[in-house]
């Protein structure tokens, strides 16, 4: 089997399974179909960076009647996010409860994976744009509020709309086959005159898309009063921090160059303006949206500002925020399940109740915060390391959103578990072998992550970082040390 073929499939069969669903009309059938769809996917995702990796060069798909040819292949960021997709994917499916599981929320969960999934995989701009564009379809109706809905499409619309009006003044300008080219050959053929207008159309789409300041108020809608989660969310994150590093710079290094300083600026302030947002929420939905928010300035800062270093902490900080933000995000569908409410003001005591819940939710809380020997750690360390070196003054604000970022997660434990039991309040199940497995296994890939951090960022992107397979205890304690006085 040629390695276009097997990326094909790959992408399509999550696509095959969608499909499958809308002839299902029993629950239990269609969690089975879908489950099934995203085991299978993952493990495909899996072998796909041993049997179809590395950048393509003249193989593809051809489209004849554009005289064009459709390349796919894999860098090395879409050889580590295509597991992870599917993995956050299958866990999600697995551990949901199920009255958040119905059919039309399988379908858009597996149409959402398939969509990120053909965007890491496509080599050239219009599938790559295409495929964007695509993956906003199930967050658009991913709300049971109707005027929640509508606000969430204004915003996705903001984020969609500069992207397809990219792609047409690429096709007019160079006929049908310009956009089958990838960044680099496309890069040549741009006239300069539109250089300035297509950065901008760029980066108004991702920074939509990416939720940062001002763009930021769909992403709490959706996580709040719609049934998709974080995986969906992070899919979408990590493919605009995807199409900004690895479209927009090589297409307009230039433009890139000068408008860098400014979008590290925006982002440090979103993330800081997130932080602050999380830390007086009182429900736990918009805790976890907040902190997202947070999270996303906090990827956009370190790809603007910190060269190297950052650009490899803030992809790192990306695979660590998905996966400690799904097992938490699973862990208040749980506690919402079980008690009816999220809100922090109406539950102590959880802690005598449900005691696995409590300690797993205080584990990926640490690993969020970026506790010493996990991987968040690695990653915030690097973005740090890249982003105050090269500009201290600008990258000031991460430190102080770190900190609070951490104080929330804190004091989110202490509300939701910690303090007397009431009187009267009926017992809470603990967590459901499903759901212990699932988050068991989100907390080992952080911890093994964090032990191994050069698999997932080349040690050559970052000279004099992690260089070897493993970081020490010692050193990791030693930064941790430095960095919080002890």
């Amino acid at each position: 089997m040629s390695p276009t073929l097997f990326l094909c499939i790959l992408v399509s069969l999550p696509l095959v399974g969608a499909v499958l669903l809308t002839v299902s009309r029993q629950p239990t059938l269609a969690r089975v179909i879908a489950t099934g769809t995203a085991a299978l996917t993952w493990v495909l995702a899996i072998a796909a960076p041993h049997f179809a990796g590395g950048t393509p060069t003249g193989t593809g798909l051809a489209v004849p009647w554009l005289n064009a040819t459709f390349h796919v292949g894999m860098d090395e960021p879409s050889a580590r996010a295509l597991p992870l997709v599917a993995l956050l994917t299958l866990v999600t499916l697995i551990a949901s409860p199920r009255q958040d599981s119905h059919r039309q929320v399988l379908t858009a969960l597996l149409l959402t994976e398939s969509a990120t999934l053909g965007f890491f995989c496509a080599h050239d701009v219009l599938p790559r744009l295409l495929f964007f564009i695509a993956m906003a379809a199930p967050l658009a109706r991913g709300t049971h509020v109707p005027s929640a809905g509508r606000a969430v499409r204004v915003y996705l619309l903001l984020g969609t709309l500069p992207v397809l009006l990219t792609l047409v003044m690429l096709g007019w300008h160079g006929g049908p086959r310009t956009p089958f080219l990838s960044p680099e050959e496309l890069a040549s053929l741009l006239p300069h005159g539109w250089r300035v207008g297509l950065c901008a159309l760029f980066l108004i789409g991702i920074c939509a898309r990416l939720a940062v300041v001002p763009f930021h108020s769909w992403l709490p809608v959706v996580l709040t009063r719609g049934p998709l989660g974080v995986g969906v969310l992070w899919m979408n994150l990590a493919a605009s921090l995807h199409l900004l590093t690895n479209v927009v710079q090589p297409l307009l290094p230039a433009e890139w160059g000068a408008v860098a300083p400014a979008l590290g600026i925006l982002g440090a302030g979103a993330a800081l303006y997130g932080a602050l947002l999380a830390l007086v929420q009182t429900d736990l939905r918009r805790m976890l949206a907040f902190l997202l928010v947070s999270q996303s300035g906090l990827l956009l800062a370190g790809v603007a500002l910190g060269g190297p270093a950052g650009h490899s902490g803030a992809w790192l900080q990306c695979f660590s925020m998905g996966i400690a933000f799904t097992g938490l995000e699973l862990l208040v569908r749980a506690i919402e399940a079980r008690t009816g409410t999220t809100d922090l003001e109406a539950r102590h005591g959880l802690i005598t109740r449900a005691p696995r819940m409590a300690i797993t939710f205080l584990l990926l809380g640490l690993c969020a915060l970026g506790f010493p020997g996990t991987l968040g750690f690695v990653s915030e360390d690097l973005l740090l390391r890249g982003t105050l070196g090269a500009h201290p003054l600008l990258a000031l604000p991460l430190l102080p959103t770190l900190a609070l970022n951490a104080i929330t997660l804190v004091r989110a434990f202490q509300r939701a578990f910690l303090g007397p039991r009431p009187r009267g309040m009926p017992s809470t199940e603990d967590l459901l072998p499903r759901e212990r497995w699932t988050t068991l296994a989100l907390l080992v890939l952080l911890c093994v992550s964090g032990l191994w951090p050069s698999a997932l960022v080349r040690p050559a992107t970052t000279p004099g970082l992690y260089s070897s397979t493993s970081v020490s205890v010692h050193s990791w304690w030693l930064r941790f040390g430095s960095r919080f006085g002890l």
